[in-house]
């Protein structure tokens, strides 16, 4: 469909390597929470470290379509097929780079395809408990980013953005959520807001926010 670059690759071909990425756009602003998180992380007992070791163990079995055997990761692959991926009509790309030029910066999306009928972005996210739409919103402006970013690289016309949420800690508790929204809503305007806040901090100011 497009030729898609990795992070590393699309940040040479923009020079962007001074462009922030959404999370770290995120802590910036956010510094007393990104404080707690990075203390809670320090402990391997804490919920919050085990939770980020869930999560990302789950992506990468997203990511490869492979669960390497391990049975709770074949239970939670099967589980994201038969009640998420069945409404992928057309996968892209995943964990590619795009950049804003315009906006200045850049990120790694997780997929980005046609789901249920749109041009979509999305973003998986595997936790606990299945999340509230209150519970995303972070997620969904970050998606958003690279809605914007991949629009602007491509000339494409995605017009939704997609939380993909798996949730549960054992095999029978395993269940899905997805969000969707369109991408010319609040969360487009709530991150074109962030970033401009981030570059003001950094004493810079971005044309036409």
């Amino acid at each position: 469909m497009y030729d898609y670059l990795s992070l590393g690759a699309v940040t040479k071909k923009y020079a962007a390597k001074e462009f922030p990425s959404p999370s770290k756009i995120w802590s910036t602003l956010n510094k007393r929470e990104k404080a707690i998180f990075d203390a809670q992380m320090q402990d391997k007992n804490s919920a919050v470290y085990k939770a980020v070791i869930a999560g990302r163990m789950a992506h990468n079995t997203l990511e490869h379509d492979d669960a390497k055997k391990d049975r709770f990761q074949v239970a939670l692959l099967e589980t994201y097929k038969r009640e998420i991926g069945v409404d992928i009509d057309e996968t892209w790309a995943k964990e590619m780079g795009v950049v804003s030029t315009k906006y200045r910066y850049r990120g790694k999306f997780d997929g980005v395809g046609v789901f249920r009928g749109r041009q979509t972005v999305w973003d998986y996210k595997k936790t606990n408990k299945i999340k509230t739409p209150s519970g995303v919103k972070k997620y969904l402006k970050q998606c958003a980013a690279y809605a914007i970013a991949h629009n602007e690289m491509y000339d494409s016309k995605i017009d939704q953005i997609a939380i993909f949420n798996i949730g549960g800690k054992t095999i029978d508790e395993i269940g899905t959520r997805v969000f969707t929204y369109d991408l010319d809503g609040e969360h487009r305007e709530e991150w074109l807001n962030d970033v401009q806040r981030y570059w003001n901090e950094a004493h810079a100011t971005l044309p036409g926010l």
